[in-house]
C-alpha cells in the first residue's frame, strides 16, 4: 500500500502541467515528421516514322508520375548531360542522322518547370525559345532523374 503513492507521484511528475510549463523533446527520432516535397524530372521518347514524340515525366515524392507532351522532332532523340552555363537540370538533343537538330533543355523557374529549344548548331543559352511550362508544387526540391 505505501508503495501505490510513490507510484502516483512519480506518474504525476512525470506528466507536464498544462500551466506554465513545456515540453521539449529532443535528440534522434523526436518530433514531428513531415513528408519532404521532392519532384524528379526526366525525358521520355517515342519514336514515330523519322520523328520523335518527346514527353517530360514528372514524378513526386509519393511516385505519382505525369507525363507532359513537349512535341515531335525530326531524327532520334537522346538525353545529354545537362550543362551548367545552360541552368539545365536535364537536357536532351533530337537529330536526324547526320544533321546538328535541336536541344532541349529543362529549367526551373519559381514553380514552374521550362522546356526550352535551341538549335543544337549553337551553344547561345539566348537563343533558346520557350516550348513548354509545367507546375510543380511551390517549394518541392528538383532534381533530374537519370
Amino acid at each position: 500500500m505505501r508503495s501505490l503513492p510513490i507510484v502516483i507521484g512519480v506518474l504525476l511528475m512525470a506528466c507536464p502541467s498544462k500551466m506554465g510549463t513545456k515540453t521539449v523533446a529532443t535528440g534522434s527520432g523526436t518530433g514531428l515528421t513531415h513528408l519532404v516535397k521532392k519532384t524528379s524530372v526526366s525525358w521520355g521518347f517515342s519514336p514515330v516514322g523519322a520523328t520523335s514524340e518527346v514527353f517530360l515525366a514528372t514524378t513526386d515524392e509519393t511516385g505519382a508520375q505525369v507525363s507532359h507532351p513537349v512535341g515531335s522532332f525530326p531524327g532520334t532523340c537522346e538525353k545529354l548531360t545537362a550543362a551548367k552555363e545552360m541552368n539545365a537540370i536535364i537536357a536532351a538533343k533530337c537529330a536526324p542522322e547526320g544533321m546538328a537538330g535541336v536541344e532541349l533543355h529543362a529549367v526551373k523557374q519559381n514553380n514552374e518547370i521550362i522546356v526550352l529549344k535551341m538549335s543544337a548548331a549553337t551553344a547561345d543559352p539566348m537563343a533558346r525559345e520557350e516550348i513548354k511550362r509545367v507546375a510543380i508544387t511551390l517549394g518541392a526540391a528538383i532534381e533530374g532523374a537519370p
